[in-house]
């Protein structure tokens, strides 16, 4: 039997491309395709595409493995994510010529955002977060919305480290300014006491390779963690803290929309307002919290983490591979016809 081919397409056009959580999720899906021996995943980077050597390319491996040139094919089925739309012709995207799948953000809902036009176009789109299902639904994306949240290697994760070097470590890379002065606040809190809490602060430049970041991770016992706000576009999920949540880290991350099915108040995180002062309290709350409780959340934590294994992942996307043509034959499912 002839293997039914999934139709990729990534490009970057600077040396620092391919190694985004976007990018990281994308090659995922492909490689969850290639585990089923009745798919054949194909991925086409563009001429323009920008290569290097950088270790923290998530397709690097599949470099020399790109088809030769895009070319669709009538039993294909398209994968899309963030600009991949412009692969097609105006026409193909109102009518497209064989089912798509596109990953779905909570951002793209806004006027300013500029892949909002792509909603009016025929999809079966995979949304990350409850949250960020019902705002597609409300903005009413062309097609049916399902929720697949991202999922993480756990397996991959380094061994949760007993004796962290740093109390706590700020994650700024989505805002440094933010970042750098909750940094700042907490150094003169403690300027003058005789144990001050170790702390460090990451910032861009992002670390060489997801690796790299997951070992700063490991080596801290509370991560605050500053997201995409609501303001910004917020989060389609925001993988993460939920990274912290695996390496048992005690995690201070306000809402992003996308966090919102894992990152629960109280009970997995601490959830202060994302402001300079709602930080620095929970940050002290977190360096104050009863051993005890720590724990609890920890646990909490980490339970909730297990669920997103990418096994699970795999399985909804072939589930949903598998049921591609009955949703894009179903009518009632979408505004126009396609």
């Amino acid at each position: 039997m002839e293997r039914r081919r999934i139709l990729f397409h990534r490009t970057w056009h600077g040396p620092g491309g391919g190694r985004t959580g976007g990018q990281l999720k994308v090659r995922d899906a492909f490689e969850h395709f290639l585990s089923d021996p009745t798919l054949d995943p194909q991925v086409w980077f563009p001429p323009d595409t920008v290569w290097t050597d950088d270790p923290g390319n998530h397709w690097l491996k599949y470099r020399h493995a790109g088809i030769p040139h895009w070319e669709i094919k009538a039993s294909d089925v398209l994968f899309f994510s963030g600009m991949d739309w412009l692969v097609l012709s105006e026409t193909q995207r109102m009518d497209p010529p064989v089912p798509v799948m596109a990953i779905a953000q909570p951002r793209h809902t806004r006027d300013e955002d500029k892949r909002k036009p792509f909603l009016e176009y025929p999809a079966v789109r995979i949304a990350k977060s409850k949250v960020g299902k019902d705002m597609l639904e409300r903005a009413k994306a062309n097609g049916p919305v399902v929720c697949i949240p991202d999922a993480i290697d756990l397996e991959g994760l380094p061994e949760p480290r007993e004796n962290p070097q740093y109390d706590v470590l700020i994650i700024g890379l989505k805002n440094q300014p933010l970042a750098e002065r909750l940094f700042q606040k907490l150094q003169r809190h403690f300027r003058w006491n005789l144990r001050k809490p170790r702390m460090a602060l990451q910032v861009p430049p992002a670390l060489p390779t997801r690796a790299d970041f997951l070992n700063l991770l490991n080596d801290c016992r509370i991560a605050v963690f500053l997201p995409l706000d609501a303001e910004r576009g917020a989060e389609g999920f925001y993988m993460p803290a939920l990274e912290a949540m695996a390496l048992r880290k005690l995690v201070v991350c306000p809402y992003a929309v996308g966090n919102s099915d894992f990152c629960i108040p109280g009970e997995t995180c601490l959830q202060p307002a994302y402001d300079l002062e709602s930080l620095f309290l929970a940050t002290l709350g977190a360096l104050n919290m009863p051993t005890d409780l720590a724990d609890r959340v920890r646990q909490a934590a980490w339970e909730t983490s297990t669920r997103h294994s990418l096994a699970q992942e795999r399985q909804a996307y072939l589930e949903l591979i598998h049921h591609i043509d009955d949703l894009w034959a179903d009518k009632d499912l979408f505004r126009k016809d396609h």
